[in-house]
């Protein structure tokens, strides 16, 4: 079983085979890559091996981390700094180690005498977490040499940048994820489409939308209209937003005025931050027969479930407001409107204030859905 599925990166080179290319570039018996401080399984975390057992890292993880001599014997002073390169055998003396409960319970069990350590990331840059990469040698072999030492300094900033690539397609897969849930929260039925109106992603309220007996169906993946001239509008609204992404287009799904009593379909584009060069991704949203509340915060509320603290601050950020300019329109000290911010992000899931300001501005756009 592996502690971990492997993480491959565009050319199909994943963190065993970089492993095993530093074990031929530096012989060992085995190579360890892990983040000590992360809890095993976590997400957040790496944990790899070559050439040894999966369960030796499982196994140092779960009961022997707090107990290492090596690791303890370095960190009892300042811990090491990213960059870092240890030998163990310049830490602890070999007769020292023999008679600890590691060594004949862990490191003997697992025929380790000695590691080569690299401090990948010492997890004070806040990129990553504390992150070690060990070459590990047997009782029979030889010490890692000065040479050794240094070549591995040079493979570790290697191995890096491969982790902050891998982290980097990794979270614009969670980018996806985190679109998905926010879309989610959304009470209005949401579609993304590509310029051919493909099907992206669709939240609940649209999922359960094109099930209904509805104005909006999906055929082959592809969204479609029922009524073959309102098809036709909504392909040409798509394909004309998708070529001018800050034209916004309104197609009427039914006789009658937009949201006064017939549903329609707004057609705008979604920021191309974070998508692939040349992709061109298209918001529907789908209006009912029912009005919609013209006041922007209830709007929000409606919407989004918030708070009218909550969709206040939110209409500020949108409008561009510093938290001074929205405490002061509010009545309250700017410590609240901090406090609520730090909620709003957390409730949408949305961290940063530039992404939920475009976010909040996205929904509250022509006049807050006025029509």
């Amino acid at each position: 079983m592996r502690v971990s599925a492997d993480t491959d990166d565009g050319a199909g080179v994943g963190l065993d085979t970089l492993l095993a290319d530093l074990i031929a570039d530096i012989p060992a018996r085995g190579a360890m890559l892990y983040t000590p401080d992360v809890p095993l399984d976590s997400p957040a975390g790496i944990w790899r091996t070559v050439g040894l057992p999966d369960e030796s890292l499982r196994d140092y993880m779960a009961n022997f981390k707090d107990l290492d001599p090596w690791t303890k014997a370095v960190t009892s002073a300042v811990a090491p700094s990213t960059g870092a390169v240890l030998n163990t055998d310049t830490l602890v003396d070999p007769h020292g180690l023999a008679g600890t409960p590691v060594h004949g319970d862990y490191l003997r069990r697992y025929g380790i005498a000695r590691c080569l350590v690299a401090v990948v990331e010492d997890g004070r840059s806040g990129t990553l977490p504390r992150t070690r990469l060990s070459l590990i040698r047997g009782p029979s072999e030889p010490q890692f040499t000065p040479a050794e030492a240094e070549r591995l300094g040079q493979l570790m900033r290697v191995t890096r940048s491969f982790i902050r690539l891998s982290k980097s397609r990794d979270a614009l897969a969670r980018a996806d994820t985190l679109r998905q849930s926010t879309l989610d929260l959304v009470r209005m039925p949401l579609m993304l489409v590509d310029a051919e109106r493909r099907l992206l992603l669709s939240n609940n309220a649209a999922s359960d939308a094109l099930r209904s007996n509805g104005p909006l169906v999906t055929s082959s993946g592809r969204l479609q209209a029922r009524d073959p001239s309102v098809d036709r509008e909504v392909a040409a609204a798509v394909r004309r937003v998708a070529a001018a992404p800050l034209e916004i287009r309104f197609v009427r799904l039914g006789p009658g005025r937009p949201a006064r009593g017939a549903p329609a379909l707004i057609v705008s584009a979604l920021s191309r931050e974070g998508r692939p060069e040349g992709e061109a991704t298209v918001m529907l949203r789908v209006l009912g027969a029912q009005p919609m509340p013209e006041d922007g915060e209830t709007v929000l509320r409606h919407l989004l479930g918030l708070t009218p603290a909550e969709s206040a601050v939110a209409l500020g950020l949108a409008e561009g407001l510093s938290h001074d300019e929205i405490a002061r329109r509010r009545g309250v000290q700017v410590t609240t409107v901090r406090t609520v911010l730090r909620r709003l992000q957390e409730k949408l899931g949305i961290p940063k204030s530039g992404p939920l300001a475009r976010f909040i501005l996205s929904l509250t756009a022509v006049g807050g859905l006025r029509l």
